[in-house]
């Protein structure tokens, strides 16, 4: 979801026209204007119009979240080329000037925020929130994707802050990332965070996250890295916002549906964490959502008016255009929606509880996996409506539901969810189960349509025998990896033999327990890849590899390297459409890449991923750098580096075409991963990406050395050691 990043700012910026429409740049200086976009609705929103004009009929339309709202027509007096109007409601403000030339203007009202409890909001920020009620300087930092780069909920928080806390000495800084995950804030954090001395750190992601098929537990130890860092580096304080919904539609689309809950799995998995490390989490997902409407597709369109025409058109919104516009980024309104949510988490002000509360646990059947869920009516009246159930993305599931209820105070609805593609313990190690299910997290989504409105419910089924592998990675000697299985009482070593003579590959791991007459299983697969080597030498980058004749190579291009999100996806006909061996040479000013392939690769890229911190940190959330490249004419390998490297001195690349392939030899700089020198450990992460375009399929086969499906985290990284003149470990990783 990359988008154009224009607005990085501290405060509050005018509103002129440029803003609202495809005008030029250079506007009249009497061209009227907002003085500002934002405006409590007990203050007025003052407007300046061209010189000589004594007074002004103009008419005011507003959008709330909850469609069209007042309307009013008036004739205000002119004093020192201004006006002043008051909003008529909280919402968009659509000005229309009725002057020689008619302009229309926009702004948007903000309620006041409520009363704070002091003591509520110091308890939720510890380490500096006294500073923001004692009148100190205190900055905040945005952190998150497009979402939040398109809009501006900062200044609206910050209005709210300096109005509840009296603290005029309040300031932001947005670092968001168009396009990316949260690993972006991950490796920019001591340039973002750090340099810029913030006070407390809100985190926003899951949008891509989600869509690129990130893991669900890579995404949770990135928000619990930035939170860890935020104290341990800055003493500052964190609060967590969920993903937004997603209200876009496929062009072969005029209905909304369950892809609206395809960022919902992740937002609700920020709940546990947060209560975990004691951080306020903003229920921005159902803050955006709102009252929804009795059915989906209705529940999609009541959405409308927090969505604008356009990413960079924040102040209109897709009500205008009967539904057409941009429904992934939200517009101003939506991101007051995201400021209060915010503000409310800060301080501490609850939301009203949710009516109904659902629980589910999930057991093996003859059928495979099957959740009993449990409906609870834990308001004090009798409540009727419909209850619509929803897979995840790429999911499905089936139910014996009724499709109304109705219950009592304090009364229960039993039913069952079965899953389709979980037919058996092996299913879960195949996409989508491997994202969820897999991780103890078997989840559905539960929609309440009642009372003129809808609530959604992630629902988690987590299994009635709590039995898993642990997921972690370690380094392994020889060819006998031991893992552990906990089963909820006890701790088990299980030794895994990995085949002899191989280098890369992937070992399920299936265990049937028995607790209290109960039948479960815990399921994980074994992947490994063995060391890289580096040998000490320089290298002549022209493409041909006479001074590698005693390297070790590593491959990359074996059928269970061929991966993405969704696991093994592999386009070849056969391996030799493309496979590649790689070897590496630790110069003095930077590393040396040799490759030997096999097949066509004229029109193939790839992306090489480094980190270069102490070995007991690599495999965990953490700052990289990255070069890719793609083979040109001429012999020449084209680089680039990636947006974390400030220099790349000497980056370098040649290629020569050969009877079954090519050979390739590339230089990158040590300059590139900023340090001077080959890691002292020895150990250097690495990740290799190879996206070959070569095969008569059209679609491309993404082949790694050592990833998981997508390179946005580091704990899938492998390792080039330095020879030592020991033998290579391996890597292993249990997921």
């Amino acid at each position: 979801m990359m988008m154009l990043r224009y607005r990085i700012a501290s405060g509050l910026l005018p509103l002129t026209l440029g803003i609202l429409s495809s005008l030029p740049s250079a506007l009249a200086a009497d061209e009227p204007k907002v003085e500002s976009p934002y405006v409590f609705t007990d203050a007025k929103a003052g407007l300046t119009v061209p010189a000589g004009t004594t007074e002004v009929v103009y008419t005011v339309k507003t959008i709330t979240p909850a469609g069209w709202g007042p309307t009013s027509e008036a004739t205000a007096k002119v004093s020192s080329g201004r006006v002043e109007i008051a909003p008529l409601t909280e919402g968009l403000h659509i000005v229309t000037l009725k002057l020689a030339n008619p302009a229309e203007l926009r702004f948007l009202a903000i309620a006041p925020p409520p009363a704070i409890d002091k003591a509520a909001a110091l308890a939720l920020l510890p380490h500096k929130g006294q500073k923001l009620f004692d009148g100190q300087k205190y900055t905040f930092l945005s952190l998150g994707d497009s979402v939040t780069n398109t809009g501006d909920y900062e200044s609206m928080l910050l209005m709210m802050l300096k109005r509840a806390t009296g603290n005029q000495n309040i300031t932001f800084v947005d670092r968001s990332y168009p396009g990316r995950s949260i690993d972006a804030s991950v490796r920019n954090f001591k340039a973002d965070a750090v340099a810029n001395h913030v006070d407390l750190g809100l985190i926003m992601y899951g949008l891509n996250d989600q869509a690129g098929g990130c893991s669900l537990d890579g995404y949770l130890d990135q928000y619990r890295w930035l939170a860890d860092h935020l104290t341990g580096d800055c003493s500052a304080d964190t609060v967590f916002l969920m993903p937004t919904p997603d209200i876009s539609l496929s062009p072969e689309s005029t209905e909304y549906s369950s892809y609206m809950f395809h960022t919902i799995g992740f937002a609700e998995s920020l709940r546990p964490l947060a209560r975990q490390l004691k951080v306020p989490l903003a229920d921005t997902f159902h803050a955006v959502w709102g009252k929804g409407a009795m059915s989906l597709d209705a529940s999609g369109r009541s959405m409308w008016p927090v969505y604008p025409e356009g990413y960079d058109r924040q102040f209109s919104s897709m009500l205008e255009s009967s539904g057409k516009g941009d429904g992934i980024h939200i517009n101003a309104l939506g991101h007051l929606a995201v400021a209060r949510s915010a503000f409310n988490a800060m301080m501490g002000i609850k939301a009203p509880p949710q009516p109904l509360t659902f629980s589910a646990v999930s057991e093996w059947s003859d059928a495979g996996l099957v959740s009993h869920v449990t409906v609870r009516n834990v308001s004090t009246v009798r409540r009727e409506g419909t209850l619509g159930l929803f897979p995840l993305p790429a999911d499905d599931i089936k139910s014996d539901a009724p499709a109304t209820y109705a219950l009592d105070a304090g009364t229960e609805l039993r039913f069952d969810v079965t899953w389709p593609k979980i037919k058996v313990p092996q299913d879960l190690l195949k996409h989508p189960a491997n994202m969820y299910a897999a991780l103890g997290h078997a989840t559905f989504v539960a929609v309440d349509f009642s009372g003129g409105g809808s609530r959604v419910y992630a629902v988690e089924a987590p299994p009635a025998v709590t039995a898993n592998f642990v997921r972690e990675r370690q380094v392994v000697s020889g060819n006998t990896a031991t893992v552990e299985l906990r089963d909820g009482r006890r701790t088990e070593s299980v030794a895994v033999k990995i085949p002899a003579d191989s280098q890369v590959g992937r070992i399920p791991l299936v265990r049937q327990i028995q607790q209290d007459g109960k039948t479960g299983w815990a399921v994980a697969e074994l992947a490994y890849v063995r060391y890289a080597q580096a040998r000490a030498g320089e290298a002549t980058v022209d493409g041909n590899l006479e001074e590698w004749a005693d390297q070790q190579w590593a491959p990359v291009g074996e059928p269970v390297q061929a991966r993405w999100t969704e696991g093994i996806i592999d386009h070849r006909a056969n391996p030799q459409e493309c496979y590649l061996q790689w070897a590496f040479k630790a110069g003095q000013k930077g590393v040396y890449f040799a490759v030997k392939a096999i097949g066509s690769i004229a029109k193939d890229d790839f992306t090489l991923f480094f980190d270069t911190r102490e070995p007991a940190l690599l495999g965990t959330p953490g700052p990289y750098f990255w070069v890719s490249g793609n083979l040109k004419d001429k012999g020449i390998i084209a680089l680039s580096r990636g947006e974390t490297s400030k220099v790349a001195t000497n980056l370098s690349g040649a290629w020569k075409q050969t009877p079954s392939g090519a050979t390739l030899e590339f230089f990158v700089p040590y300059d590139l991963m900023d340090t001077s020198a080959w890691p002292a450990s020895g150990d250097l992460g690495c990740s290799i990406w190879w996206k070959s375009v070569s095969t008569k399929d059209p679609h491309a086969t993404n082949l790694h050395w050592s990833e998981d499906g997508h390179p946005w985290n580091t704990r899938w990284y492998g390792v080039i050691r330095f020879d030592d003149g020991k033998p290579l470990p391996y890597i292993v990783r249990v997921k």
